[in-house]
């Protein structure tokens, strides 16, 4: 599989994956548009638009013959990161345990928060040759 199509199919998973359940307690479940849309919250909330927004310009650039508007290295590491900041880096800032942190990694995820971590893993590490 070439950059093309690669960056084509897993653009197209983050934006799918944004309107997923991320979070989900009790049968009941929170999309990411349902986190970013939900009615207070501080402007943190609004880092997780970069998800959907990068998979998009990926999925743009590649059917523009690899012409990504941000560059193709910037969009293939920023789910990631945004992901990363959110689930450990914004929790151990508000004052939870760094311990309190990871021992909650995982708990509670929905399908579409462990789809979009898995695609960003995927993103950031595997690069294959144009």
């Amino acid at each position: 599989m070439n950059t093309k199509s690669l960056s084509m199919i897993l653009g197209a998973i983050l934006v799918g994956a944004f309107f997923l359940a991320w979070f989900s307690y009790m049968g009941m479940g929170a999309s990411g548009l349902d986190m970013v849309t939900a009615k207070g919250g501080d402007w943190q909330r609004y880092l997780i638009l970069l998800i959907p927004l990068s998979g998009l310009l990926l999925f743009l650039g590649a059917m523009n013959n690899g012409n990504y508007i941000l560059g193709r290295g910037l969009l293939t590491w920023l789910p990631l990161l945004t992901l990363i900041y959110i689930l450990i880096v914004s929790p151990v800032i508000k004052g939870v345990a760094f311990g309190d942190v990871f021992k909650a990694l995982g708990k509670g995820y929905g399908i579409g928060l462990w789809i979009t971590l898995g695609t960003s893993i995927v993103l950031a590490f595997y690069n294959p040759k144009g």
